[in-house]
């Protein structure tokens, strides 16, 4: 298949940079793969999906997109949309009388796989800060010899309000991929914190909004999901994933119950991380089960998969 990639939207370090698709590419397929927030923003050239049979976008924002204001038709003249969220792509095939979105995952280049996976430290969160459970996470995870990576530019402002808690800053991928792995422990929340009325009043303009599965708590709880790419990072990394009960646990579309820990409320969670460290040779098998799992993870994985035209995901 033809890739294209345009990135200039994507900040700078985020995942999307390191998926590393180009290496799939096929100048002469008549099919086509397209990746970067950009190509819908800025439109995507007519005369180039003309040249293709399938015009295929990949979206991983789904469904935290919609808490901004946008195009609601920018992805009409692709032919295929896959996205990270199985309820947004039902949502959307629904309602707009279509069969082609579906539904992938969070894909990790398997040439990132960390070596060295020696333990030093007891815990990890990496990553923003995006409400008060961020606050509560960070306050847990200091009273143990944790690590906290963040960016330093790009950030928002209470992710500012904290970078002294941070043990790391702006490291690269390489970088961010072995600090994980010489943690036991990664903290993981597979949900977006809905901030403001303002992204609560755009989803709620989008047509028949309240049929997708993703908003049902976003008056109440105020969250949608969101399956994070830590999680893979973790797992791949060969560190447990700790992870918070939701009312969704996409996490269950990818890894079994016994290839990560839940915990359910964050008030629990020292007590958690501290049953854990004591009992660690207990959850060497989870980690052994969830590493071998995160295999079918992979960039390689995933392009096998849409090039096959395969939607088990959407299940």
């Amino acid at each position: 298949m033809k890739i294209y990639k345009k990135l200039s939207l994507e900040i700078p370090g985020t995942n999307t940079h390191f998926f590393n698709l180009d290496e799939y590419n096929e100048d002469n397929s008549i099919d086509a793969i397209y990746y970067g927030y950009t190509f819908l923003e800025n439109g995507t050239d007519v005369n180039l999906l003309n040249k293709h049979n399938r015009n295929i976008y990949l979206n991983f924002t789904m469904p935290t997109e919609f808490c901004s204001i946008q195009n609601t038709n920018a992805d009409d003249h692709f032919s295929e949309i896959w996205t990270i969220c199985p309820y947004s792509a039902k949502w959307l095939n629904e309602i707009k009388k279509t069969n082609k979105y579906k539904t992938t995952f969070y894909p990790f280049n398997k040439k990132d796989i960390p070596s060295n996976t020696e333990k030093k430290y007891d815990v990890i969160y990496h990553g923003g800060i995006h409400g008060e459970v961020y606050i509560k996470i960070l306050e847990s995870i200091k009273k143990f010899n944790y690590r906290y990576a963040t960016q330093t530019i790009g950030i928002n402002q209470l992710t500012q309000n904290y970078l002294s808690y941070a043990t790391n800053t702006n490291l690269t991928n390489s970088e961010k991929l072995n600090l994980i792995s010489e943690c036991k422990i990664s903290v993981c929340l597979n949900y977006f914190t809905v901030r403001n009325e303002s992204d609560k009043s755009n989803v709620k303009n989008r047509v028949e909004w309240v049929k997708n599965e993703a908003f049902k708590h976003i008056d109440d709880l105020k969250i949608i999901p969101q399956f994070k790419s830590r999680c893979n990072e973790a797992a791949f990394s060969k560190t447990l994933n700790l992870v918070q009960r939701d009312p969704w646990n996409i996490i269950e579309r990818y890894y079994d119950t016994d290839e990560f820990v839940y915990f359910d409320n964050v008030d629990e969670l020292p007590s958690k991380i501290q049953e854990i460290l004591d009992n660690w040779s207990d959850y060497v098998p989870i980690i052994e089960k969830a590493f071998k799992k995160s295999l079918n993870y992979t960039t390689e994985e995933m392009y096998k998969l849409i090039k096959n035209n395969n939607d088990k995901y959407g299940m």
